[in-house]
């Protein structure tokens, strides 16, 4: 790659996009960073110290800010709550779509315009308004776009995750485009030259990740991203005897020997069904009993583990276990970020 590779980072979080870059092996910089979340901005530092972290929203800042900052790959995981399915689904109604829509309108009035792009958000950004008004301004202003619908599964990591994600590269030609202008669905479930499981599909071509992939024999087990914990740590991650008994039967339950584990969210711990697997350590899910001796919660690190974040990824002293869970689920998989950005950069 000629010359330095200027990497800039919106909605930064604990680092999951530039911890993708080291893992695709792209020589790059990353010259600024930006998040709201002052929790989260002291675990990038903590990891990446040398990167400046900017703690103001996007929409504040300057023009002459954003050409400053003259970068090549502009990597984004906007707010998700305007689109999850369990929310409102207001999109680019809801409030929190505010900053990601200035960043769309910033794409035709920067200058210095990124080559590359790189989008992650939820299953659910795809129905979107935003979705629509992100592809009408990518190909007034010249970007050619790929979108993705993937799961850490098809790289056989244990953990469901299905995430919509979009790349874009400048060398296309501008073209008008009107505000109604639709963009049919055309969602990729496989990356060219990187070796995928392939989820099961309808008669329609409808694709159900769940039932494709989860007891494929290629995903790894989930005892081989589990600690080794002493006796005092266990007693961290116990279910207590009344969460047991008034919930037990909600969650989902796996073994260290399983091959999946659901997607841990935000609010794993605090709630019990939807928000992410606990460990049963011994006996068979369903038929021997769940005690607080044989059941756990997944450790921070486990889950960190799960989503692809290297060995030498931590979480500073002081952040507390609860953070750590609303933290990590606020992320992104790390193993499925870096096979796309090795493919954008080097292959689209």
């Amino acid at each position: 790659m000629a010359g330095e590779f200027r990497v800039a980072e919106f909605y930064s979080g604990i680092g999951g996009m530039h911890f993708a870059l080291k893992e695709a092996g792209i020589d790059s910089h990353v010259v600024r960073a930006f998040d709201i979340n002052t929790v989260a901005n002291e675990v990038y530092k903590h990891n990446f110290p040398g990167v400046p972290v900017m703690q103001r929203s996007i929409e504040s800042l300057p023009m002459s800010l954003f050409e400053a900052l003259r970068a090549d790959l502009w990597t984004m995981s906007p707010p998700c709550q305007p689109y999850t399915r369990q929310g409102l689904q207001k999109g680019s109604e809801d409030q929190r779509a505010k900053s990601f829509l200035f960043i769309i309108d910033l794409l035709a009035r920067v200058q210095r315009k990124p080559k590359y792009l790189l989008m992650e958000n939820v299953a659910g950004f795809e129905k979107s308004d935003t979705r629509a008004l992100l592809l009408r301004q990518l190909v007034r202003v010249g970007y050619r776009f790929e979108e993705y619908l993937l799961n850490p599964l098809q790289l056989c990591y244990p953990n469901s995750r299905t995430r919509y994600y979009l790349l874009a590269k400048l060398d296309a030609e501008p073209r008008e485009c009107s505000d109604s202008e639709e963009f049919p669905p055309r969602f990729r479930h496989s990356v060219s030259g990187v070796s995928l499981i392939a989820p099961a599909a309808d008669a329609q071509g409808h694709v159900d990740f769940e039932k494709g992939v989860w007891h494929h024999e290629e995903v790894r087990q989930v005892k081989e991203f589990m600690q080794s914990l002493s006796p005092e740590e266990v007693e961290l991650y116990r279910l207590s005897p009344k969460v047991l008994e008034k919930h037990g039967y909600v969650y989902d339950v796996v073994t260290p020997e399983d091959r999946r584990t659901c997607c841990f969210t935000k609010g794993y711990t605090h709630y019990a069904e939807g928000t992410g697997s606990i460990l049963q350590l011994q006996g068979t899910v369903g038929k021997d009993e769940m005690t607080i001796e044989n059941t756990r919660y997944f450790t921070p690190r486990e889950v960190a583990n799960l989503m692809g974040f290297p060995a030498d990824f931590s979480l500073p002293a002081n952040t507390s276990i609860k953070q750590g869970y609303r933290l990590l689920g606020n992320s992104l998989s790390v193993s499925i970020v870096s096979v796309l950005m090795d493919y954008l950069v080097c292959r689209m």
